[in-house]
């Protein structure tokens, strides 16, 4: 199977929110609004006997670091949690979402600069695409 990688996830984030700077396995410490997918646990193939696995799970954390104001980060975290919840047999460029389950948001703090962060950890339920 063709695993879904942070990059499409990203991608796919960037469209939704009609935001540009999302980004993949790192942060820019420059921006003070930016959304950055990281893989949150070690990844474990699923095995199926006799057979290939139809769906995998990609276990992500989205790091949210949004202005100097906490109540609109915790704002902005909620919404792409929110948005995340309703991606429902959502295509990617080589996958299709099936499901997200939103497993935890949380603030992390203010880092150096005073900006606001927030974590969101969700396990994305997916399948390889068959239309390409």
């Amino acid at each position: 199977m063709n695993y879904l990688t942070l990059l499409e996830v990203a991608d796919l984030l960037s469209e939704q929110l009609t935001f540009e700077y999302v980004t993949a396995g790192a942060a820019d410490s420059k921006l003070t609004e930016s959304i950055s997918v990281y893989q949150r646990s070690e990844f474990m193939p699923r095995k199926c006997i006799g057979t290939e696995p139809s769906y995998e799970t990609a276990n992500i954390r989205l790091l949210i670091r949004w202005g100097k104001n906490p109540t609109q980060a915790e704002s902005k975290a909620s919404e792409i949690g929110e948005i995340m919840q309703t991606l429902r047999e959502t295509p990617t460029a080589a996958h299709i979402i099936k499901y997200t389950d939103v497993k935890a948001i949380h603030a992390i703090g203010k880092d150096e600069k005073g900006v606001c962060e927030y974590v969101v950890d969700a396990d994305i339920i997916y399948s390889e695409r068959n239309d390409l």
